[in-house]
Order: C-alpha cells, then structure tokens, then sequence
C-alpha cells in the first residue's frame, strides 16, 4: 500500500513529468492524458483509503451473482481494516 500511495502522490503532484511519464505509458498525447487523469481518474477516486459507492457496487457484485447478499456495515468495516 505505502507504494500505491507513493505512486499516487507522484501522479498528482505538481511535476510536469507526471503527464509526459502517463501519456508515454497509456501511449496518448499529454492533453489526452491530462484529460483523462483530472477528469476521468480525479485523486479522489484513486485514493485507497476511502471507499466511495459501496452501496452501488453491493448491488451490482448480488445482480451478477458474485456474492448471495450485501455485505454488512461491519463486514464491510471490516474489509476496509484488512486492507489498510
């Protein structure tokens, strides 16, 4: 976790490498690169230490049969612990 969130910091820091290092790698230009990182993949959502549409992903795991019912709130607190 410690180099997720390392790695995490780096894509949204300040360095105008950052987008160079991204468009190299996803094989874009930097404006699509850019574009994609702010507004398709904002820090908020890539941060691993909230968990953000639990209830909609719940529903969607029970709808294609991958677990028989919702997770709890304690089970899913207790997922959360494991993960950290």
């Amino acid at each position: 976790m410690k180099a997720y969130r390392e790695s995490i910091a780096y894509m949204y820091s300040d360095n105008p490498q950052v987008i160079k290092d991204y468009a190299e790698f996803a094989g874009v230009p930097e404006a699509v690169a850019r574009r994609v990182r702010d507004e398709f993949f904002p820090r908020a959502l890539v941060e691993p230490d909230e968990i953000h549409g639990m209830d909609s992903l719940l529903a969607e795991a029970v709808a294609l049969k991958f677990i028989p019912a919702p997770l709890t709130k304690d089970q899913v607190a207790e997922l959360v612990k494991i993960q950290k």
